[in-house]
């Protein structure tokens, strides 16, 4: 673990963080940190939404997608 800090927040923030943390049973801390990947992770999904937004799939991909479904793979 790297060196500790402080950083200024309302205290609303922070007891709302407090709660979330005994919730899950960890500390401050891993909560933040678990809120940082769970916004990186929505991040990354939006980020594939738009790209499927601009490029959507083409009749080919459903064609297979209904292969890969059928019967025939069972």
């Amino acid at each position: 673990m790297s060196g500790m800090t402080t950083i200024k927040v309302e205290r609303s923030t922070r007891d709302g963080l407090r709660a979330l943390a005994s919730e899950r049973g960890v500390t401050m801390d891993a909560a933040l940190k678990e809120l940082l990947e769970e916004a990186a992770r929505e991040r990354r999904f939006a980020a594939v939404r738009r790209a499927m937004e601009v490029n959507p799939p083409d009749e080919t991909y459903f064609e297979e997608l209904r292969e890969w479904e059928s019967e025939a793979w069972s």
